[in-house]
């Protein structure tokens, strides 16, 4: 599984390794167990960190990754985003534009939990 849970110094955040995907098909299956996992959670209870390292950002990706925040609005608080590029981040700012989530870039795994812990104690 490419979406799971991990506990992070007492924070509960949903990792969602979307890295390294080449092949659109399995990009796809990805974001659909995404969707699932975080389906299955409260609404308002979840705090991701999404890995797209070295992953392509197709059009057709990119309307999935979109259905995809839309879909979490209800379910996640406060996401971060590592791994992405120039164009990954223009994408970024495309879609918390259109769905109105809190979202950020983050440079690396550290920053992202530290985001992510910080937006948590302010809870």
């Amino acid at each position: 599984m490419r979406t799971q849970f991990r506990l992070h110094d007492g924070v509960r955040i949903c990792h969602l390794d979307f890295s390294n995907v080449a092949d659109e098909e399995e990009a796809l299956r990805v974001i659909d167990e995404a969707k699932r996992v975080i389906a299955a959670e409260p609404p308002r209870s979840v705090y991701t960190i999404t890995d797209v390292t070295g992953s392509r950002a197709t059009p057709t990706l990119r309307a999935a990754l979109q259905d995809l925040t839309s879909h979490n609005k209800d379910y996640v608080i406060y996401g971060a985003v590592i791994g992405i590029t120039a164009i990954q981040r223009a994408v970024l700012r495309g879609i918390i534009l259109l769905t109105g989530r809190r979202l950020v870039a983050a440079e690396s795994m550290a920053a992202a939990v530290a985001a992510i812990e910080q937006e948590a104690r302010k809870a």
